[in-house]
């Protein structure tokens, strides 16, 4: 699977921005472009939510 950092994922989440929200302007010029943008702001939040985490590993830790 993925695996990518917070940043990464961060800069995935503002293009999803900027790609919905084109998206809603260029399909729906009429509607208000707010709606969009609170729809662009829902896929970004859940892009950064639910994005693959980086993978942590866990060092054991010698004990004497």
């Amino acid at each position: 699977m993925l695996r990518m950092t917070t940043g990464n994922w961060v800069f995935w989440s503002i293009i999803v921005w900027i790609g919905a929200f084109l998206i809603w302007i260029g399909f729906f010029p009429d509607l208000a472009a707010w709606i969009g943008a609170i729809i662009a702001t829902a896929l970004s939040a859940l892009t950064l939510v639910f994005g693959p985490r980086p993978k942590i590993e866990e060092h054991e830790e010698e004990v004497e």
